[in-house]
């Protein structure tokens, strides 16, 4: 977007065409994630659904007594070449873990006075909470699993899982033939997915349909 009267005001805006058919039941990628977008249009023409699904692969965890102790994977994703990154997001229990005391230890206790009420009578360190790591396995460009490094602790409820391509893998995307179906059902005739403004993501998209399909597809970086 150019500012009136700036310099760049009559430079062009360029839009792409990236039309398509969908002749398998193979889910197909439409676009690769990008620095940029400001408009994408994706329109159904043909007779048959298509399912279109955006961003990387998908999972959620479970935890026991505050720790993550396995991961479900919900949308395994296609056409991965490095594995995707994985990052845990909330669950609760920030911070240093409640510390339980033990005997008192006679700081401040002089000439055999009482036990003070309150007192602090601690003598074992404390230990932190803190967020679970893991990483993907992919075979064959798919993530078959998501092995669990370290599984935190304090969780009070269970953390989203935040996964994210590799910076270097700018072509794995979550796949929309899972289930029969996944993400955004383009009906037809005419079902359109329309992204313009200040919200356009940037995230792999693809595309899927059971039967032979047509869609109609344009962008601009």
């Amino acid at each position: 977007m150019y500012l009136p009267s700036s310099a760049n005001q009559s430079g062009k805006h360029r839009a792409y065409r990236a039309d398509g058919t969908l002749s398998t039941t193979s889910p197909k990628l439409l676009l690769p994630e990008a620095i940029s977008r400001t408009f994408v249009s994706i329109q159904n023409t043909g007779s048959a659904v298509i399912w279109l699904e955006h961003g990387s692969a998908r999972a959620t965890a479970t935890i026991s007594a505050g720790v993550v102790t396995a991961i479900t994977i919900l949308n395994g994703g296609f056409g991965f070449t490095l594995p995707p990154h994985v990052e845990f997001k909330g669950g609760g229990g920030v911070g240093p873990a409640a510390l339980a005391a033990s005997n008192w230890d006679g700081r401040g206790q002089i000439d055999q006075w009482a036990t003070p009420g309150g007192a602090n009578t601690l003598v074992t360190p404390p230990t932190y909470n803190h967020q679970a790591k893991a990483h993907c396995v992919l075979t064959a460009g798919v993530v078959t699993s998501i092995v669990i490094d370290n599984g935190g602790q304090g969780y009070v409820n269970p953390p989203e899982l935040f996964i994210s391509n590799h910076p270097l893998d700018p072509f794995g995307c979550a796949d929309p033939s899972v289930g029969g179906g996944s993400g955004v059902e383009l009906f037809t005739p005419g079902g359109t997915y329309y992204l313009n403004g200040t919200f356009c993501h940037t995230n792999t998209i693809a595309v899927y349909a059971a039967t032979a399909a047509s869609y109609y597809l344009e962008y601009a970086p």
